[in-house]
């Protein structure tokens, strides 16, 4: 199996199925052909499931079970963002090996996961592997480019299902982390599921002046009424707090500390502050505590000798549980001022917190400890980062975000960028992982 789930590997790296939010940029032909490849790979899965295409290249895959037990839902996509062709030491599209990785575009981010997911099921099915329940496959196409989208491959096959009164026991997705455990007190890599989302939102600052030559500016220009407007969300951070996705992963993880942040995290309500001051002075942490804000795009006027009659800074926020999008906008309009006029744009609400005390996840917690047993602790996380499933919320007892393979920190830094690459050791390791999550949620 190893040599042809490599090659099958390749070939979905070969496909460039490249998302944009213009859709007439999307070469749609690379995403049919991607769907033939798959088709031709896995004729169990294809013969066995019933398929149903949604925006025209999203897949719905149902695997008839043997009961009528709630049914799992396994999610992937295999759309990519695009790439600097300059800067790859091997082609992006060209799936090729060098020191014992697969190199590509969507490698990690997340073809990968979706052939090591797909050469699980193929390989369950073949051995005349029963599903006790329904396992039904979602892979979207367009998840790059987000759900908000009205032509949203995953929002459609939610609405589909939705419609026909499925409710999920789990659905599981993208999502999961490592991390070096030394900063909570814990020798040892710490494997993080996700069990819920920040929101998202894009918020656009502008002013608006009558412009004019830069050689007689007025007290204060148009860009620098938004710079400063700007540079105080960035400085006035959001309050942090736990939420109840920290709870859980502090829960889950104070078994494992070290004295004396055990003492600390076993009485964080009283000690709060200083946890509170000791997390948000790093970035990662203080992502999981609160809502961020920061500037990522400006735009002024045409010339360099010309001043701005609008100026604009647009403003990258995520959302923390407990606030949302009209909170956040509430905040931003009081702190900027009445001269800053506030636009919202792509906004998502923060999804609710899946229990981790239920089986479902035991269930990824003992097949990841089973797989990887060098792992010193897994507990649940917060993710800040933004994917399909979160329109699953409401349809599942829990929905849970999660890695299949062991990925270096080095690794990981590929995703999005540069010379992306899964080591093929790990992506077998992701197929086996898959096996036995699979048997086990399908019969629990």
């Amino acid at each position: 199996m190893s040599e042809s789930a490599v090659l099958h590997l390749q070939r979905a790296i070969q496909c460039k199925t490249i998302s944009y939010k213009d859709r007439s940029l999307m070469d749609f032909s690379e995403f049919e052909k991607f769907i033939e490849n798959i088709r031709s790979d896995y004729p169990t899965i294809f013969t066995s499931g019933q398929i149903e295409r949604f925006v025209g290249y999203s897949l719905l895959i149902k695997l008839p079970g043997k009961t009528d037990l709630p049914p799992i839902g396994l999610m992937g996509h295999f759309d990519v963002v695009p790439v600097r062709e300059e800067n790859w030491i091997e082609p992006p599209f060209s799936g090729i090996i060098r020191d014992g990785y697969v190199y590509g575009r969507g490698t990690l981010d997340m073809k990968g996961h979706v052939i090591s997911m797909l050469e699980a099921v193929e390989a369950l099915l073949s051995e005349g592997f029963e599903f006790e329940r329904d396992v039904y496959l979602m892979l979207g196409h367009n998840e790059e480019t987000g759900s908000i989208l009205p032509d949203s491959g995953a929002v459609a096959i939610r609405d589909h299902l939705k419609q026909q009164g499925v409710f999920f026991s789990m659905v599981v997705d993208e999502g999961g982390a490592l991390i070096d455990g030394k900063s909570l007190g814990i020798d040892g890599t710490v494997a993080l599921i996700g069990v819920g989302e920040k929101g998202y939102l894009d918020i656009e600052l502008s002013a608006t002046q009558s412009g004019g030559h830069a050689s007689m500016p007025p007290k204060k220009s148009a860009m620098a009424q938004v710079f400063e407007a700007a540079t105080k969300l960035e400085r006035d951070k959001f309050p942090a707090n736990f939420n109840d996705a920290t709870n859980a992963m502090f829960d889950a993880l104070i078994p494992f500390m070290k004295q004396p942040l055990k003492l600390l995290f076993s009485y964080k309500d009283f000690f709060k502050p200083i946890l509170l001051k000791v997390m948000t002075d790093k970035p990662d942490t203080a992502a999981v505590l609160r809502t961020t804000c920061v500037a990522t795009m400006a735009s002024g006027s045409f010339a360099p000798n010309v001043l701005a009659q609008k100026a604009t800074v647009v403003c990258n926020v995520r959302i923390i549980p407990g606030e949302s999008i009209e909170s956040v906008r509430n905040r931003v309009q009081n702190m900027v001022g009445s001269e800053i006029e506030v636009k919202l744009h792509n906004g998502t609400e923060p999804t609710d917190i899946s229990p981790s005390d239920i089986r479902e996840f035991e269930i990824i917690q003992e097949t990841t400890q089973e797989h990887y047993p060098h792992f010193k602790a897994i507990a649940p996380y917060l993710m800040v980062a933004a994917t399909d499933s979160r329109v699953y919320h409401g349809m599942s007892k829990g929905v849970y975000r999660i890695s299949p393979f062991e990925i270096s920190k080095e690794d990981m830094k590929t995703v999005h960028a540069d010379n992306e690459r899964v080591l093929i050791e790990n992506f077998l390791k992701g197929i086996e992982f898959f096996k036995s999550f699979i048997r086990k949620a399908s019969q629990s």
